[in-house]
């Protein structure tokens, strides 16, 4: 008998207590309407920022320290400065999600270049601004649209972004190509996007890695792509598991031609992909990999994997 899709019930828009949401801005920890940034601020205008977005699974963060490090990485190639250290950011974001109360949250956290000094557009002249948010976590696949994968669209007119425009790997909010995609797919009935590279191969979806399975193996493009921490734990998973994976050059034609399909992010961990351009992947249900990969996840994470408590981390 086939091992069935196990996705948590509770996670839910329905359920979910906004009044709790809390934001921290210019040093202030309110109520997350309160949170706002000014309009000149030249994250908002120009999209010259980074951001990050970490999960707390059951009263512990999720991979807090590969956020982290993905978080600084990015600072670093875009010479932002959140004004703090890492023990500092790590100490406040857990302050956040105590006070907000909620076990279940998704933390995000972003520095922006801030306000252009009068008169100048030279960067180097501002004072980079950073903030964060606290919210109740719904997934973003729920039970029924899990069991139904995602409707996804190759889409051949937009192209992503390239690295040598705007480097991937820095976690960037530059996402005009994922707009108009999303838009073309919306328009032709599909439920998201999937984008090439410029040179024809695979690369993303907006906020999502893309990974095939063939031949009983994992693949997800290596090259043009957000480095994926969900796509990270999906092939931590399928080690232990036996299964292969790796990463490499993926092509439109062998994502139609694999067995199974889905996309990772973590607000979900992963989400499957039963059809793509309107023709179904395998027998166009979630397939025994990634059902096996999924609950594995959720097994393993409430047995403590990769959790850090909030307890375990002081106060500011």
């Amino acid at each position: 008998m086939a091992e069935a899709l196990q996705v948590p019930t509770h996670l839910t828009v329905e359920n979910a207590d906004f009044s709790r949401a809390l934001g921290f801005i210019d040093g202030a920890v309110v109520p997350l309407a309160e949170a706002k940034i000014p309009v000149r601020d030249l994250g908002l205008m120009y999209a010259d920022m980074t951001y990050d977005v970490v999960h707390v699974w059951q009263g512990g963060f999720f991979r807090l320290e590969d956020h982290l490090d993905r978080f600084f990485a990015s600072l670093s190639g875009l010479r932002l400065d959140p004004g703090m250290t890492r023990e500092a950011m790590r100490r406040l974001l857990a302050d956040l999600v105590r006070r907000s109360g909620l076990p279940d949250a998704l933390v995000y956290f972003a520095c922006t270049r801030g306000m252009a000094v009068p008169g100048s557009r030279d960067p180097t002249l501002s004072q980079n601004r950073f903030f964060a948010t606290v919210t109740p976590l719904v997934l973003r696949g729920q039970p029924a649209e899990m069991q139904r994968g995602q409707n996804a669209m190759l889409v051949r007119d937009v192209a992503r972004i390239p690295a040598s425009a705007v480097n991937p790997v820095w976690k960037n909010t530059h996402w005009g190509d994922f707009i108009r995609a999303a838009f073309l797919a919306k328009d032709e009935g599909f439920d998201v996007p999937i984008l090439c590279a410029t040179d024809g191969a695979v690369a993303e979806a907006p906020g999502f890695n893309v990974v095939a399975v063939i031949d009983g193996a994992l693949l997800s493009p290596e090259a043009g792509v957000l480095e994926g921490i969900s796509c990270r734990s999906m092939f931590e998973l399928a080690a232990e598991l036996g299964i292969p994976a790796r990463y490499g050059r993926l092509m439109p034609e062998q994502l139609a031609a694999a067995q199974e399909a889905f996309l990772t992010a973590t607000s979900c961990g992963l989400f499957p992909v039963t059809r793509l351009d309107g023709a179904p992947i395998g027998a166009g249900v979630p397939g025994p990999v990634t059902t096996r990969l999924l609950n594995t996840y959720y097994a393993r994470k409430n047995a403590g994997w990769h959790i850090t408590p909030l307890s375990s981390i002081p106060p500011p």
